[in-house]
């Protein structure tokens, strides 16, 4: 159900589960693995992926139908905390993550795309929250990770409603970064690629920690923290004399 390939600084994890990569229990199963794999490694970048046409329909309704026909809520409950943990411990990754959405990227699919620190979309994606259609909710992380990336009122929206939008309305309205057509998405994520990996270094973890403190009051005292230990570093001081050298 996942695949992970670590080639040229770049882990590639692959979600395949045909036809819409829906997420179930075996998906978590080996998403701890994968996250271990992916901490041993220490690519400088991870880009995860959906197989086929889509990136990820969210959980699979079967299992969830299943559950509830033998009443079996511990089950239910258990996925849901499962599936937060899981997510908050990939945003916790120390390099860049890049999500790069096609086809449906809906519930929890969605949810792993918000946890994610950039985000490509094909034009054709279709992307939301449609728990509420089946009287749930994103419990996954979406309703904090959400209104934290687009402001209340426009998360708010989709996700009391379960509208679904295109690529552009959702970069318009800041869910993901870059929206290309479906022919260009390969170049526009070779190209972000590049920009990431020319700029890999200690940096990076230290800009995403800072970030990771944002609204929660000591991000300026995180800031400087991290600055200083930037300081001392071997990498900023080439990078330093190399861009004097240049001028």
């Amino acid at each position: 159900m996942l695949k992970l390939n670590v080639q040229d600084r770049v882990a590639t994890l692959l979600i395949d589960r045909p036809p819409v990569n829906a997420l179930d229990d075996a998906f978590l199963d080996s998403f701890d693995s994968v996250l271990d794999e992916i901490r041993g490694s220490n690519p400088a970048l991870v880009i995860v992926r959906g197989s086929g046409r889509h990136f990820s329909a969210g959980g699979d309704i079967k299992q969830m139908v299943s559950a509830l026909e033998t009443n079996d809520f511990t089950r239910l409950n258990g996925f849901a905390c499962r599936i937060q943990n899981a997510y908050f411990a990939w945003e916790q990754l120390p390099m860049p993550t890049l999500a790069v959405l096609t086809g449906a990227v809906t519930g929890g699919g969605l949810e792993l795309a918000l946890a994610c620190d950039l985000r490509i979309a094909a034009a054709s994606t279709r992307i939301g929250f449609p728990e509420v259609r089946i009287g749930l909710l994103p419990a996954g992380g979406g309703t904090q990770r959400l209104p934290r990336l687009i402001g209340k009122g426009q998360a708010m929206r989709l996700i009391l409603t379960g509208e679904l939008i295109g690529g552009v309305e959702a970069q318009n309205l800041g869910i993901v970064e870059w929206c290309v057509s479906d022919s260009d998405l390969d170049n526009q994520v070779e190209q972000v690629t590049s920009m990431l990996l020319d700029v890999a270094g200690p940096a990076q973890p230290a800009i995403k920690r800072c970030v990771n403190r944002y609204g929660t009051g000591d991000g300026y005292a995180g800031e400087l923290f991290e600055q200083k230990a930037l300081h001392v570093s071997k990498e900023a001081e080439q990078r330093l004399r190399a861009f004097v050298g240049e001028r």
